[in-house]
C-alpha cells in the first residue's frame, strides 16, 4: 500500500476507505486512537444516497488526557487569525507547554509553513472550524469560527459546511459527529481560494474535570485507492466519539463537555491535483488564500 504523496487531502478518500491504522506512527498517550472514528464517507448533501466508504476508522494519532490548572483546551486557547499561524490557537502551540504546535507533524510530508513570507516556516497550519459545548442535557449552537472571510465580509466555513454532534446515552459519555458540505463548495471555495488543500483533521475533546485530549487523522500517513473517487466532488462524513479516557475513580466514562473540529492547511506544492482537493473534506471552508493576502 502507497503512502499518500502530496500533501492533499487526497487521502481523505483513503484514509476511510482502507481502513487501515499505522500505528507504529501513532501518538497515543494515555488517550485511545479509537475515541474518535470516521464511520463513513458519501457525495453531498448527506442523505445516505450517495455513500463511498462505510466502516470504522480510527484517528492516527491522539495525545492526552491532559489536566492542567487553568488550561482548559480549546476554552482558554482561541483562535485570533485562524490561519494557522505559530502561536494562534490550541494545536498552533499557544502554549507549547500544553501542545507543540508540531505534535502530529510527524512524516516528511507535514512541513511546517512559511506564512510570514520571511523564508522561515514555524507556522504549523492548523484552522479552528468549529465547536459546540454541552451542558445540562443539551448542545450549545455550534459555533462556527469567524474568519477566513468571503469577498463581502462574511464567514466561509459557515457558509460551505455543517458541522454537528450528537450524544447516543443519557449520561453522553459516547456519540456521533457529522460534517456536512454544501454541493456549490467548490465554486465558492475557489471563488477566494484558488488552491489550496488539508492533510490533517482533528477534534479536541473536553470532559468536565478529567482535562482534554487531542485526536488526529493524518492524511498522510494512510493508504490511497477507493475506485471512482474524484477530487471535484463535495463529499461529506460521519464518525463517533466516546469519553472513555476520562474516567472517574470508579473508572466510569465522564460526560463531554466540547467538542471541537480543526483542519490543517499544508504548505501548497505541485503534487496538488486542481481544482483544489480540499473539496473533498468539504473543507473548501478556508478562505485562507484570502486571509494571508489580506495580511502580507
Amino acid at each position: 500500500m502507497k503512502t499518500l504523496r502530496s500533501k492533499s487531502l487526497t487521502a481523505l478518500s483513503i484514509a476511510l476507505l482502507t481502513s487501515v491504522v499505522f500505528a507504529n506512527s501513532a501518538l497515543a498517550d494515555v488517550c485511545s486512537l479509537d475515541s474518535v472514528t470516521i464511520s463513513s464517507i458519501e457525495t453531498s448533501p448527506l442523505d445516505g444516497a450517495g455513500v463511498i466508504f462505510s466502516g470504522s476508522q480510527s484517528a492516527t494519532g491522539c495525545v492526552g488526557t491532559y489536566k492542567i490548572a487553568g488550561v482548559n483546551g480549546d476554552g482558554t486557547l482561541s483562535t485570533d487569525e485562524n490561519i494557522g499561524r505559530n502561536g494562534d490557537g490550541l494545536l498552533n502551540g499557544e502554549n507549547t507547554s500544553v501542545l507543540a504546535g508540531d505534535k502530529f507533524l510527524t512524516t516528511s510530508a507535514d512541513q511546517m509553513l512559511d506564512l510570514d513570507g520571511n523564508g522561515v516556516a514555524t507556522d504549523p497550519g492548523w484552522i479552528k472550524l468549529a465547536k459546540s459545548d454541552y451542558s445540562g442535557g443539551a448542545w450549545s449552537a455550534m459555533e462556527y469560527s469567524t474568519n477566513p472571510l468571503d469577498g463581502l465580509g462574511n464567514s466561509l466555513i459557515e457558509q460551505v459546511l455543517r458541522v454537528a454532534f450528537s450524544c447516543s446515552n443519557t449520561g453522553c459519555t459516547a456519540g456521533s459527529w457529522e460534517i456536512e458540505t454544501a454541493v456549490d463548495i467548490i465554486a465558492k471555495v475557489q471563488a477566494v481560494l484558488g488552491r489550496n488543500a488539508f492533510d490533517h483533521l482533528a477534534f479536541v475533546l473536553h470532559s468536565g474535570q478529567d482535562g482534554f485530549a487531542v485526536y488526529d487523522f493524518n492524511f498522510n500517513l494512510l493508504g490511497q485507492g477507493l475506485p471512482g473517487f474524484d477530487f471535484v466532488t463535495p463529499y461529506s462524513f460521519t464518525g463517533e466519539w466516546n469519553t472513555d479516557d476520562f474516567t472517574n475513580p470508579h473508572g466510569a466514562a465522564q460526560t463531554i463537555s466540547y467538542i471541537s473540529v480543526w483542519a490543517r492547511d499544508p504548505a501548497p506544492t505541485n503534487d496538488v491535483p486542481e481544482p483544489a482537493s480540499l473539496a473533498l473534506l468539504g473543507l473548501g471552508l478556508l478562505g485562507v488564500a484570502a486571509i494571508r493576502r489580506r495580511k502580507n
